[in-house]
């Protein structure tokens, strides 16, 4: 599997034209560094980053779109510590099998516990995980996501009778609207997330990738999950959220601290969706800091 910013399509290199120079080289030169590896678990392609194989494992579960390129950033800042495992979200439809995959890629990788890391679509996976692998997390960090919605649920499903029926520019072109509201505004220190935001909308992703979405976003929703699911589980929480994040508004946020009353939680402010972008050594300071402190 190919990283993102593939030069050699001109499709795609329109797209990065408004990059700053020296970013699309940084992201180059981690793309060169860092091959994805490829595994077949039960039929299904797996790629996934595996960065430093020394020091304590981190599974880093990245946002929506499937692809971890787009959380490069964190990706390389923690790999300077710690064992990272990344992901890419293969087009199977269910939450289970999605961490049934994963778990099999630390089996492989040697890895019998990590600190997991969910951010938004991330976080779904990185729940679903905690519950049905606690003995392979170490910690969980949640950041800028919810729990399960039933009611969003049953209107997705619902729409997913015409849905499927869709072109895959249309299904596209529909997810893109939906995602754009948690983008911020595109000046020039955000042109690489949106040239990779748009490359992976609208040139990486299948219909089959954008329906698998649908379909596990429909099954995690569907969920019912309790304070009580990590009773007796060791590890330690940490909530990552901000005041104004359009994906998490306030009775959302605070549905989910109540879900994890355990947990230590980082408030930020004025960041949006996108804290990890626009207050990115904060965030990877607070994330750190939390790391640091487990037994």
């Amino acid at each position: 599997m190919k990283h993102l910013g593939d030069m050699t399509d001109p499709k795609v290199a329109a797209l990065y034209a408004g990059v700053p120079s020296n970013d699309l080289k940084k992201f180059q030169a981690f793309c060169n560094a860092n091959p994805y590896q490829q595994v077949t678990i039960h039929g299904v392609e797996w790629s996934y980053l595996s960065m430093q194989e020394s020091g304590e494992p981190i599974l880093l579960l990245s946002g929506v779109l499937a692809i971890p390129d787009i959380s490069w950033n964190s990706i390389a800042h923690f790999a300077e510590r710690y064992h990272v495992i990344a992901p890419v979200y293969p087009a199977v439809k269910t939450m289970e099998a999605l961490v049934d995959g994963i778990a099999e890629i630390l089996r492989r990788e040697g890895i019998q516990q990590a600190h997991v890391l969910g951010g938004s679509y991330g976080g779904f996976v990185a729940q679903v995980f905690v519950r049905r692998y606690p003995e392979m997390t170490r910690s969980l960090v949640l950041s800028h996501t919810l729990p399960p919605d039933p009611v969003n649920g049953e209107k997705i499903s619902k729409a997913m009778g015409w849905l499927r029926l869709l072109p895959e520019g249309v299904l596209r072109w529909l997810m893109g609207k939906q995602l754009g509201s948690l983008m911020p505004v595109e000046t020039g220190g955000m042109a690489m997330l949106h040239a990779m935001f748009n490359e992976l909308l609208y040139h990486r992703l299948t219909k089959a990738d954008v329906l698998s979405i649908f379909w596990r976003t429909i099954d995690y929703y569907a969920l019912e999950f309790t304070p009580q699911d990590l009773a007796g589980w060791p590890g330690k929480v940490l909530l990552v959220l901000a005041d104004d994040d359009p994906g998490t508004p306030e009775a959302v946020r605070a549905a989910l601290c109540a879900l994890y009353p355990q947990a230590g939680l980082h408030l930020f402010h004025g960041t949006g969706h996108v804290t990890s972008i626009l207050k990115q050594d904060e965030y990877q300071a607070v994330i750190g800091e939390f790391l640091r402190g487990q037994p």
